[in-house]
């Protein structure tokens, strides 16, 4: 063997073990893909919630309303996954008893728990059944409205901030932010939500300063109904209002203290117009708080988990729905600080403050008019 045939050889070695090592991966990600829709599959037919209290796949199946047979493969499979517990496993099958232990059931039959797994099943889930639409959507050089995503993607996206909301903003980010909870608590303050969704932030600003009148705008009519049958459920109906309107629209002059852009500004069409119709909203001292995704500063390949996280979320979903309306932006989900100040200085603001609150997938910021 010659010496370019020895090189040849180890090339080609090298080659295989690396494709050998993405494979690997792709397979765990299959697995991963499936396991996630047998959890949507749970938590859509309510067997977590069967399996509260723990039982065989036929008390399972009784409480859940759902095909005996249907259960027991579903049980064996989640066991086998891990997600839930099986005790006396080999017993006759259907004697078998199967529960969740305590992580488990603050993952997957906890909604209100900060742990709640179930938004990231109805999110993957959603994603994945809209996969033709936005199949054409990238053929056709188009987008798709929120809406268009469906129940799950509306619901998962709510429920997934939902706890943060009912706990952090009370307890974290508004003591980081002192000027912007003064605003709040003055007499006759009032606050703006912009792309409310189903209503938990407008929800929790209200209910977390006495006197406040939050009032969220959302442009998908769904998200708004369910926001406005959400602040009943809480009490709040007289101190929220929800409206469909666009995030661009005119506001009023010198209507509000604070605007708030919960993980949504990123999602809009129109960013620059949406903040600039904001800032003409504002009382003469009012500030803008934004919550994005917590890109890194720079695009770099070989990403970290979230990351990668934010890159296939923007090509799935935040891209194609910030690209529905004509004349759009096109942010998508990699919404870095450079990115922010760029739109903030369109819209006419003075300063940009990285506002000093921790969050594992999110950056806060400032906006001083």
């Amino acid at each position: 063997m010659s010496v370019a045939d020895a090189v040849d050889t180890d090339v080609d070695t090298d080659v295989e073990a690396r494709a050998g090592e993405l494979v690997e991966r792709l397979f765990g990600h299959t697995i991963a893909t499936l396991e996630m829709a047998t959890i949507w599959l749970g938590t859509r037919l309510g067997l977590y919630d069967a399996l509260a209290t723990s039982g065989t796949a036929a008390e399972v199946a009784q409480r859940s309303g759902v095909l005996e047979r249907y259960v027991r493969e579903w049980l064996e499979q989640q066991a086998i996954a891990g997600l839930v517990s099986v005790t006396v496993p080999d017993v006759d099958p259907a004697a078998r008893t199967f529960g969740l232990s305590a992580p488990q059931r603050l993952v997957l039959a906890d909604a209100t728990s900060p742990f709640s797994g179930g938004a990231l099943a109805l999110l993957s889930g959603g994603c994945g059944s809209a996969l033709p639409q936005v199949l054409e959507a990238w053929r056709n050089g188009t987008g798709m409205p929120f809406g268009a995503y469906g129940d799950d993607v509306r619901e998962g996206q709510g429920l997934f901030n939902k706890g943060d909301y009912q706990e952090r903003l009370v307890q974290d980010w508004l003591p980081a932010l002192p000027e912007v909870d003064a605003l709040l608590t003055r007499n006759g303050a009032r606050a703006l939500d912009l792309g409310c969704g189903v209503g938990w932030s407008t929800i929790a600003l209200a209910g977390a300063r006495p006197g406040l009148v939050a009032v969220g705008i959302d442009l998908d009519e769904a998200s708004v109904m369910d926001a406005r049958a959400n602040a009943v459920e809480a009490g709040l109906a007289g101190r929220v209002e929800f409206e469909v309107a666009a995030s661009d629209a005119d506001h009023g002059a010198e209507r509000y203290d604070v605007a708030f852009f919960f993980e949504s500004l990123h999602d809009m069409a129109h960013p620059v117009e949406a903040l600039a119709a904001v800032r003409r909203a504002l009382r003469p001292d009012g500030r803008v708080v934004v919550m994005d995704e917590r890109a890194e500063e720079e695009f770099a390949p070989d990403g970290s988990p979230l990351e990668r996280l934010f890159g296939a979320c923007s090509v799935l979903h935040c891209l194609p729905v910030g690209l529905a309306e004509p004349g759009s932006a096109g942010t998508g989900a990699m919404f870095r600080p450079s990115t922010m100040r760029s739109y903030a200085e369109a819209a006419g603001f003075s300063e940009v403050r990285i506002a000093p609150i921790e969050h594992d997938f999110m950056r806060f910021y400032v906006l001083v008019p």
